[in-house]
């Protein structure tokens, strides 16, 4: 089941972050695949707000969400890939509460220090703050579907 968890979130996070990266390309294209591009950026403007000078460009485009959300689900991703190698997929330990906590408060840091007028993120703080906490994620996410999936199985398809 581990591994089944495990290649869900690989083909999932793999397809969201394609995604993104492939917008400008098809934009590019015209045709029908512009037409599958729109789609794909009114579809990212759901979770982003898609600025443009606070995104990364690609073939002089746009890609569909901005630098923050590209790193975090980059960063996702790239983690989601190590994650075999690092922490084996049969292991269902998450790591210490505080490594999230930390990953989360350079991220609200950088929003609240810019909202405040204390300190104004840059398109790199953006991007490495997003980097982290995407990076941080699946190392909770993975081990927590994994759990929740042997109590759903142990308590409702086992003792049936």
């Amino acid at each position: 089941m581990n591994k089944k968890i495990y290649l869900i979130f690989l083909s999932v996070s793999f397809l969201w972050t394609l995604l993104i990266y492939i917008a400008p390309v098809l934009n590019t294209a015209g045709g029908f695949p512009a037409t599958i591009s729109d789609f794909i950026y009114i579809f990212y403007s759901k979770t982003c707000h898609q600025i443009d000078e606070r995104s990364f460009h690609l073939i002089g485009e746009k890609v569909a969400v901005c630098s923050r959300c590209s790193s975090v689900y980059t960063g996702f991703l790239f983690s989601v890939v190590l994650y075999p190698f690092i922490r084996g997929i049969d292991n269902l330990k998450m790591p210490p509460l505080w490594f999230l906590l930390a990953a989360s408060a350079f991220l609200v840091l950088d929003v609240f220090l810019d909202i405040g007028g204390i300190f104004s993120n840059t398109f790199i703080s953006r991007a490495i703050t997003g980097g982290i906490i995407g990076f941080i994620l699946p190392f909770y996410l993975i081990p927590g579907t994994m759990n929740f999936a042997y109590e759903i199985f142990n308590k409702y398809i086992r003792n049936k």
